[in-house]
């Protein structure tokens, strides 16, 4: 049996030849490159030119149109989309990885994060997690503890970012069985139950924790290589 719909998981690396980046940057509007002009640092520029580029040329392709005639708009709360919604998208990345997520329907979130030790990781983990999370997370040993929290971590983000919200919604309130590709138990009541929703840990590389969240529905999920072309 066809499922009605798809999803695409693209991955890549940000890091280019100087061809592949004069490549990219010519797919993008003039008001894109004067933003990426503005940036101070290099690094920062790039990574910009990179990801407008890398988004524009993977949605026209399935579109078929030249990437420099798409048109972006911004929801209510920060999220990008196409305008007229013939496509879906949401995107992130994190050290040299980007991911990009593309559906044929809305409310898609995914996010990427590069699995590093970081400074004051159980007070963050405090603030963000539900009381039975963290109590949970307290439990496991501190080699189990980094991988553990990154993975909740994507999870929550790759949710607030499918709804719209971002963070802003308060991370604290989606709350995931904490174990290996745990579901999602509950979120705010305003969302509908957490059984309409799927949250999914994604494979991408050894060294990052990446998850994709979408309204409950049958769909088909491919992982796919961004190139240059």
């Amino acid at each position: 049996m066809v499922n009605q719909y798809f999803v695409d998981v693209w991955h890549g690396n940000l890091r280019l030849t100087a061809t592949a980046l004069q490549q990219l940057t010519g797919l993008l509007t003039d008001d894109e490159r004067s933003k990426a002009e503005s940036f101070k640092s290099t690094l920062l520029r790039d990574r910009y030119l990179v990801v407008r580029g890398l988004l524009r040329q993977t949605l026209a392709d399935y579109l078929d149109v030249e990437p420099g005639t798409l048109v972006f708009e911004i929801g209510q709360y920060g999220k990008p989309a196409l305008v007229g919604g013939a496509l879906h998208f949401n995107l992130s990345h994190s050290a040299d990885t980007l991911l990009i997520a593309v559906a044929d329907f809305a409310d898609i979130g995914v996010d990427i994060e590069a699995s590093r030790p970081r400074q004051h990781l159980d007070n963050l983990a405090e603030r963000c997690f539900s009381d039975q999370e963290y109590q949970v997370w307290c439990n496991l040993s501190a080699d189990e503890r980094l991988d553990a929290f990154y993975r909740l971590w994507t999870k929550k983000e790759a949710f607030v970012k499918a709804v719209g919200r971002g963070i802003a919604l308060g991370i604290e309130q989606c709350e995931f069985e904490l174990g290996k590709r745990g579901p999602l138990l509950a979120i705010p009541p305003a969302y509908g139950p957490a059984s309409a929703w799927m949250v999914h840990e994604l494979d991408v590389d050894g060294a990052s924790c990446a998850a994709l969240a979408t309204p409950a529905c049958s769909y088909d999920l491919r992982c796919l290589a961004l190139s240059v072309k």
